[in-house]
Parts: structure tokens; C-alpha cells; sequence
């Protein structure tokens, strides 16, 4: 597939034009960063791939659910992985969870990484790249909210979403997603912008248009230019209400059929009942009268009187 390549500044204008478009449809407020750098690392585990509001139940329920970070990095992966049952990816999530507080505490023997606020950005993520089993967009959104680096985190399905736009070529990886995105928006409107991406790509009416598996992109390309047109119709017209309408539709002809067949039916019915009130006529109606049999006395013959003699 060709994606026909556009300037920064044009790229730029159709995110405005995006962003304006997603605030009508999701809530324009940022989420609240505030956590200390641990924390903040934790929290995007739980948020990969989910919503904001899924993350931060989850991660309220882990953080309840254990007496402190030390008894979490203890625990085991079973016992972890049940805080996580509502947003997929369990054993993965508790995996890393605990992955992260094992090498933090390894090299701290402490749970605080607030130092990095005073790192570079180059520093930074050669300190979070260290640990082997953050994502990409763990990484990127850990330097996004602590340090304000320009970037746009990537998670499998912002990938997939920002492909559907047009805002990535169909062959982008997750591992360099990030770095792409940042280049379609200002520095200023990146949080925004990543907010409301994560929205989108997390709206479960649109799950089915964003899954490029059953929903592949088209094999002429995407062009971004028209994304916010594009969008705007799939607002209007999601597959998912495309698929009830199709399910509706095979549901009233499948009942019209039924009412049809039993139609036919109760026709049938009375037809049979006149030819048994005929039957039962017949069998109950008067008997024949049985034929007299009418005896006849034999009268015996009269004695012929003797002539006197």
C-alpha cells in the first residue's frame, strides 16, 4: 500500500482539525499525572490498551489490594493477575508489574525514581530502557508525563486507529509509532491530542472499524487529508450498528417467514375441521330404520262339518 506523503504543516492542520472533531464527541480534560515516577510507570501498565477510567479503577485496586510496593513485588503472578481480570492481558500486566518493582528495588533498594525528573530526555530513556520488559508506549508515556517530552504514545490500538486516519503508513511498528505521530502535532497540543487518540482507539462502539484484521485498510492507501471526513462518517455510521441492522433485518425476515408458514397453517386447519363435522355428521346422523319382520300366525283350517246322516 502507497500512502501519498504530505507536509508537517499539512499534517498539523488536519490534527487541528481532529482534535476539534474528538472534543465533540469525548471530554476535552486531561486526565490528572500527577503520581510520583514509580507510580507513574505502574499506572501505564495498567492503561496500555484500556481507557483512563479502566486504569486508574484497576490501579487504585492494586495499590488497595496489597499492603504497600513491597508486598506487590513479593506477590505472584497469580495472585496479581486478578486485579487486572477486567482490562485483558492479566498475566502479562502483573508479569511486568512486578518485573518493574524487582529491578527498581535491585538497584534503589528503595521504590523511588524521582530523580529522573532532573534527567535529560536522552538520559531518561536509557534509564527506562534498562528495564527489559517496558512497551514502547510504557516507555514513551512515563517520558511524556514526567519530563513534557514531545511525543505521542503508541499502544497496539492507537496504532491501529491512527492507520485507519491515515496518520501512519500501514507498515509502521509499534516501535517507532511514537516518533512518527509527534511530527502530525504541535509539542502544545500533544497531551490533547494523546488524549483524545486514546479515546477514540478505546471507543467500543468503533472496536470493529479499528480492527484491521476483519476490517483491512484499502489497498489504494489512506489519505490522511481526508480523515476528518472519514471520521465523521464513521461517527455517523459505525459497522458495529451497520452489523445490528444486517442482524435486524435477517431477524424480521426470519419472523416474516414464520407468520407466513403459520398463516398457511391456521388456512389448513379449518378445511380439516369442515371434513370432520362432515365425518361426525355422517357417523352420528339418524340410523336407517330396521325393516319389520312381521310374523304371521297361521290361522288353522276350519273342520268341514259332517252332513247328517
Amino acid at each position: 500500500m502507497v500512502t501519498k506523503k504530505i507536509s508537517t504543516s499539512d499534517k498539523q492542520a488536519v490534527c487541528k482539525k481532529l482534535i476539534a472533531s474528538l472534543k465533540k464527541r469525548y471530554s476535552a480534560t486531561l486526565p490528572k499525572y500527577d503520581r510520583p515516577v514509580l507510580e507513574t510507570i505502574l499506572h501505564a501498565i495498567c492503561l496500555e490498551n484500556t481507557t483512563n477510567e479502566k486504569a486508574d479503577v484497576v490501579f487504585d485496586a492494586l495499590l488497595e489490594g496489597f499492603h504497600d510496593l513491597n508486598e506487590i513485588r513479593v506477590s505472584t503472578i497469580s495472585e496479581l493477575e486478578l486485579v487486572f481480570a477486567d482490562v485483558g492481558d492479566a498475566e502479562w500486566r502483573a508479569y511486568r508489574i512486578r518485573t518493574v518493582l524487582q529491578y527498581v528495588f535491585d538497584k534503589e533498594f528503595c521504590f523511588d525514581l524521582e530523580m529522573m525528573r532532573k534527567k535529560t530526555l536522552e538520559q531518561a530513556q536509557k534509564q527506562l530502557a534498562r528495564m527489559k520488559t517496558l512497551t514502547p508506549f510504557v516507555l514513551n508515556h512515563t517520558l511524556q508525563v514526567v519530563l513534557g517530552s514531545h511525543l505521542v504514545p503508541a499502544d497496539e490500538k492507537i496504532l491501529n486507529a491512527s492507520k485507519w486516519l491515515g496518520l501512519l503508513p500501514e507498515e509502521e511498528s509499534i516501535e517507532t509509532a511514537s516518533d512518527t505521530l509527534k511530527s502530525t502535532v504541535r509539542k502544545t497540543d500533544a497531551p490533547l491530542f494523546s488524549h483524545l487518540l486514546r479515546c477514540l482507539a478505546t471507543d467500543e462502539e468503533l472496536a470493529a472499524d479499528f480492527n484491521l484484521v476483519k476490517n483491512p485498510l484499502p489497498e489504494e492507501g489512506v489519505n490522511l487529508m481526508d480523515a476528518p471526513s472519514r471520521m465523521e462518517a464513521m461517527f455517523a455510521n459505525p459497522l458495529s450498528k451497520q452489523k445490528k441492522k444486517v442482524v435486524k433485518k435477517k431477524k424480521a425476515k426470519a419472523s416474516s417467514k414464520t407468520k407466513t408458514a403459520a398463516t398457511k397453517v391456521k388456512k389448513k386447519v379449518p378445511a380439516k375441521t369442515k371434513a370432520a363435522k362432515k365425518t361426525v355428521k355422517k357417523t352420528t346422523g339418524k340410523a336407517p330404520a330396521a325393516k319389520r319382520t312381521t310374523t304371521t300366525k297361521k290361522v288353522p283350517k276350519k273342520k268341514s262339518s259332517s252332513t247328517k246322516k
